[in-house]
């Protein structure tokens, strides 16, 4: 990235992972295993300190250093800055709220000491004020969102699984409703050309199957999990600002891009979804022919392409068009590796659906 002729970088979290060092065997990464790129140094972070030697620690990296130097970056965190797929004042460990309020606290405070952030987003004990927006003239407004501080606890025990009533309910929200209405004011005010919603987790409405055979299910910690605040946001933009909104996200540790459909098989796309891959974790990575790929292209016709190689995604925003190349890199175990374009796309402006460019 740091070669590349970009204006700004859009870094949708897990900056860091919080996790102790897990050793130089083989874990679980992703449903395979895998070796990890980086060993951590240091326990399971829950102090100041620790999450402070943890920033330290990935800094040191000589290629994370020229890309912070080659342009700007603007940031979100996700939930690895804190602890694995917390929501609101809940971990997935069943802590105290307010025990685990002194925690994200902590951790917050680290983050906004590490990260190019404005003066607004200074921790105000466990609270930071991250969701923002950003103008480029008349050609894009972005939305960064923040879907970690607001939202309901993943519904089913935060596991993989069919969508029941409770991801429905219109009491479980993803950004809270604040932050929503900050969204569709800042939506229905823009005259720009592109509408840019920056954020953290997948928002197509995405199926697959652990077997041939098994049911259908869905990632609770995704917007998937959250049908009701995910159709509320799509009639929004269908309303009000058809053809000019693209989503940019991330978490999954794969390529993603997608039409988004208020109803999935249902109705015309109404947004594209673009979703990067990780930098490193996950190793190599198998390709686009692993078991998850193929059934994920399988039951979802509205996904245009995924891979789980390392990468980035490069977006090229023109006045009509909007072009974006799904980059990945052969290897990143080792030093050297090749950099190529899986897929290209073009949306055209009033005209929302991907189209392979």
């Amino acid at each position: 990235m740091a070669n590349e002729p970009i204006d700004f970088v859009f870094h949708y979290g897990d900056y860091i992972y919080e996790c102790a060092d897990s050793g130089d065997h083989l874990r679980d990464i992703d449903g395979r295993k895998a070796h990890v790129l980086r060993r951590h140094v240091g326990p399971e972070c829950y102090s100041l300190d620790e999450y402070r030697r943890r920033y330290a620690q990935y800094k040191l990296d000589p290629d994370l250093q020229a890309a912070h130097a080659a342009t700007s970056w603007i940031v979100s965190f996700d939930d690895h800055e804190i602890d694995n797929n917390w929501a609101g004042d809940t971990d997935q460990d069943g802590t105290p709220p307010e025990i685990f309020r002194l925690r994200r606290a902590v951790g917050l405070q680290a983050y906004y000491e590490n990260m190019p952030l404005r003066a607004t987003s200074i921790p105000d004990g466990s609270h930071m004020q991250l969701y923002r927006s950003f103008s480029f003239g008349d050609l894009m407004n972005m939305f960064v969102l923040d879907t970690r501080q607001y939202r309901s606890d993943q519904a089913y025990g935060d596991t993989n699984a069919a969508q029941g009533k409770d991801v429905w309910s219109p009491e479980r929200t993803m950004m809270g409703a604040e932050q929503e209405q900050w969204l569709f004011d800042g939506l229905g005010r823009s005259d720009a050309k592109w509408n840019l919603l920056a954020h953290q987790v997948m928002i197509m409405d995405l199926a697959h199957r652990k077997s041939a055979h098994s049911e259908l299910v869905y990632s609770m910690d995704q917007w998937s999990g959250y049908l009701y605040s995910r159709k509320r946001l799509l009639d929004f933009i269908d309303m009000h600002c058809p053809g000019n909104v693209v989503n940019v996200t991330g978490d999954a540790h794969r390529h993603f891009a997608g039409d988004l459909l208020i109803e999935p098989g249902r109705g015309k796309p109404v947004s594209v979804e673009f979703l990067a891959t990780s930098i490193s974790s996950g190793a190599d990575g198998l390709g686009d022919d692993d078991h998850f790929s193929r059934i994920a292209r399988s039951e979802n016709p509205h996904l245009k392409a995924t891979t789980d190689k390392r990468g980035y995604v490069l977006c090229d925003v023109g006045p009509e068009v909007w072009h974006a190349d799904l980059k990945t890199i052969d290897r990143v175990m080792v030093p050297g590796g090749r950099l190529s374009t899986y897929a290209s796309f073009a949306v055209e402006r009033g005209n929302p659906g991907l189209q392979k460019a």
